[in-house]
């Protein structure tokens, strides 16, 4: 068998090498992904011929009226960002960080290394040579040895990755049953009403890791890890675990059976073809003048032979059985290996492995804002030469072209790496504080009129007139919050004051006064005050302050100071308003 390994080795070594070295290659990418796609994103944008930065040299794209980047820039930045995001922290995200595997009991966990990824490739490479050796009797028939070999062990091969996908799973719901478990032992102990339901009480990530600080153990873990449920409370499964062992078992027991019948296809072919030992009188035939045989003896003879013949098919038969019986045990191990490293490492919360991945590496939180801090400049400055050679690339393919090189040139200083990551920075805190001031102007809104429907007229114009100076800064032409100031803006109509008309104060006249003549006497003019006209009045609209009767006498005062006028004019209007409702 190791001749016929060895024989399969040397003649099939161009397509055994590059599977094992792709198995082993795969280790280092999936330990350190982050790294690797940042690699695959930086040879995707400068590949020659057909990077993107190549396409964007000629399809520049149109400059955007806020930022002044052109659309190419903008998402190559873009790319880049995806990146500097992710080391944009400070000490107390490390912290955070903390606070969350704490709160899940996943602060003394950690996800697979390369030393352990290494093992489970070697296992599985085992693992696939057993299931060739078992399968090459009959995989491929009609093929010749070698190829026959070669086709069992990549049946082989395929038959441990599914069964080290499937491992990974089970060990993962093993884990998480455990979780599950510890959730379920505070059962007993739990509080009282709400702090005692055994459900997800918010929606927890790293950085509001602190607002459940108050809530208990169980509800914590709750918030960071998603279980399955029967009804309200959380349950285990093992419908995967079970699956897997299906397969495992059955996998094993059809590998010994294979085996079993590969033995028993040899013992047949050992009867036919006896071995040497049992053909060892006939190799040195000895006449019958020479030593004359009795049938007894001959009898005797022929006897041992087949006796030999025997025992050394039940001694290569039971060999057999506990080798294939060493193999399942093997198989069977291997795999259970695999689902125990599954088991011991890796997380269940939804956001560990990230939390897990920021702080591993680092002793405490300056020295983890150190090396981000680091990471975010060398991303900045990669950033900023992809930048300048998009900009160097199509200033001189528009040099041509005067409009399109006024266009390329304009602002071309200013549209750097760190004016891109400022820009989206404000744009994003505009977009926030947007969101919250639409948020903040429908609830006025809504306040004001529930007040309203209510027959709180008071209430509804207190809330109106608290909220009026915040609504005088809205832009009316926000397309969000313009048609919202437009609609406060009626609302505030509705309880502004009625106009009043100002007072005509009557201007003295000078008439001449002709008295009776005196004798000898001029005529003196006397100047006298003309009677003033009748003071110009206004119809008094009693509706001009809306419903008042719905307001008790005590609160006229209150409304009186709120609409500027005095507080008999409220009471006039109050009376005739009820007036007019008697008479209706």
């Amino acid at each position: 068998m190791l001749d016929t390994i060895r024989m399969f080795l040397i003649a099939y070594w161009y397509i055994i090498v590059p599977i094992i070295t792709l198995l082993f290659l795969a280790i280092p990418v999936i330990v350190y992904w982050s790294e690797v796609r940042y690699w695959l994103m930086k040879v995707r944008l400068h590949f020659p011929l057909a990077g993107r930065i190549r396409y964007w040299v000629k399809h520049p794209g149109d400059k955007d009226r806020l930022s002044g980047f052109l659309a190419s820039e903008s998402e190559l930045c873009s790319f880049y960002d995806a990146h500097h995001k992710n080391h944009e922290v400070d000490t107390d995200f490390f912290k955070k960080c903390q606070d969350y595997l704490a709160k899940i009991n996943e602060d003394g966990r950690k996800e697979k290394g390369l030393g352990i990824w290494a093992l489970i490739i070697i296992l599985m490479v085992i693992e696939a040579t057993a299931f060739g050796y078992a399968l090459a009797p009959f995989a491929l028939t009609l093929a010749t040895p070698n190829t026959a070999l070669a086709g069992a062990f990549a049946i082989g091969l395929v038959i441990s990755i599914i069964g080290l996908i499937l491992s990974e799973f089970a060990g993962r719901s093993f884990y998480k049953n455990a979780v599950v478990g510890h959730v379920m032992s505070f059962e007993e102990i739990r509080a009282s009403g709400s702090d005692g339901d055994m459900v997800k009480k918010d929606i927890i990530h790293i950085d509001n890791t602190y607002d459940d600080n108050h809530r208990p153990e169980y509800q914590q873990m709750l918030n960071r890890v998603k279980v399955p449920k029967n009804g309200a409370m959380p349950a285990k499964r093992f419908g995967v675990i079970v699956a897997y062992g299906i397969f495992i078992l059955g996998l094993a027991v059809a590998a010994f059976w294979v085996r079993t019948e590969t033995l028993n296809a040899q013992e047949a072919d050992l009867i036919a073809n006896p071995p040497a030992v049992s053909q060892a009188a006939d190799d040195f035939p000895v006449a019958e003048e020479d030593f004359p045989i009795t049938e007894e003896m001959a009898a005797i003879g022929q006897a041992a032979a087949g006796k030999s013949a025997q025992d050394q098919i039940d001694a290569l038969h039971r060999a057999s059985l506990v080798t294939f019986a060493v193999l399942s045990g093997l198989f069977i191990f291997i795999q259970a290996s695999s689902t125990y490293l599954a088991f011991i490492f890796g997380f269940a919360g939804t956001k560990s492995r990230e939390a897990w991945e920021k702080t591993h590496k680092f002793a405490n939180a300056d020295e983890f804002k150190r090396h981000h801090d680091a990471k975010a400049r060398s991303i900045a400055v990669d950033a900023q030469n992809s930048l300048g050679t998009l900009q160097a690339a199509q200033h001189k393919i528009f040099r041509v072209s005067g409009t399109g090189k006024e266009t390329l040139e304009q602002d071309r200083l200013a549209r750097t790496f760190e004016n891109y990551l400022r820009h989206e920075r404000t744009k994003k805190v505009g977009d926030a504080t947007s969101k919250l001031m639409e948020s903040y102007v429908n609830k006025v809104i809504d306040k004001a009129q529930a007040a309203i429907t209510d027959g709180n007229t008071a209430g509804g114009a207190k809330i109106i007139a608290e909220a009026a100076a915040t609504f005088a800064q809205i832009d009316a032409s926000d397309p969000t919050l313009g048609p919202l100031k437009q609609k406060f803006e009626g609302m505030q109509r509705m309880f502004a004051p009625a106009p009043t008309a100002p007072a005509v104060t009557a201007a003295a006249q000078v008439e001449p006064v002709t008295p009776a003549p005196a004798l000898g006497a001029e005529p003196i003019p006397v100047l006298v005050a003309a009677p003033a006209p009748a003071q110009a009045t206004t119809k008094f609209d009693h509706n001009a302050w809306g419903d008042l009767t719905d307001y008790h006498e005590d609160d006229l005062d209150y409304v009186a100071s709120k609409q500027g006028v005095e507080l008999a004019q409220i009471q006039r209007a109050r009376r005739l308003q009820l007036l007019d409702k008697q008479g209706a």
